[in-house]
């Protein structure tokens, strides 16, 4: 399950990044030209903190404040939490949810940027691996996912458990009678 493919196998490597150095204009620019909501930062290679649209929001624009005059510095999250390319999907999702999170910069063991993973990249996965398990499910079983309880469209005997085939929902036995 996707639970065991190692996070170096979705992220995105090409990162949007800015120096630390940088003003908030020129990092808000990078995030537009990226189409993204966060920027990680470095200092030379090396992620100390990462600006999201909520950062800007918050610290720069409902404070007034001019974006060219602020440095991200100034209005990045920091400590950084990352993680290693070898790290499951899986822990991935489960740090991001204890933490509150939905960006996991990654770093190799240098401890250099190589790529982030966000909580749509960790959907995207699943949607994707569920739909695959689905479609394997319904072949190999002739019906598909699992109803709730109702009455069997075929026989009209009420059942904790429908199945889906072809459309109808049908109990166990009338589901395993159409294959």
């Amino acid at each position: 399950m996707y639970s065991d493919i190692p996070v170096k196998e979705i992220m995105t490597r090409d990162v949007c990044k800015a120096n630390i150095d940088e003003n908030v204009h020129s990092i808000a620019k990078k995030m537009m030209e990226y189409g993204v909501g966060s920027a990680v930062i470095v200092d030379g290679k090396k992620p100390v903190g990462i600006v999201t649209e909520k950062d800007l929001i918050v610290k720069v624009v409902a404070k007034n404040r001019t974006p060219a005059s602020v440095m991200v510095r100034e209005v990045m999250s920091s400590p950084l939490i990352t993680i290693k390319p070898t790290t499951s999907v899986r822990e991935a999702a489960d740090i991001m949810k204890k933490k509150g999170i939905r960006r996991l910069p990654v770093v190799n063991d240098s401890g250099e940027l190589i790529g982030i993973i966000t909580d749509n990249d960790i959907l995207s996965i699943s949607l994707d691996l569920g739909e695959l398990a689905s479609l394997i499910t319904e072949h190999s079983s002739g019906f598909s996912e699992e109803r709730g309880s109702g009455i069997c469209e075929r026989c009209g005997k009420y059942v904790d458990t429908l199945y889906e085939v072809e459309g109808l929902n049908l109990c166990e036995y009338c589901a395993e009678r159409e294959r």
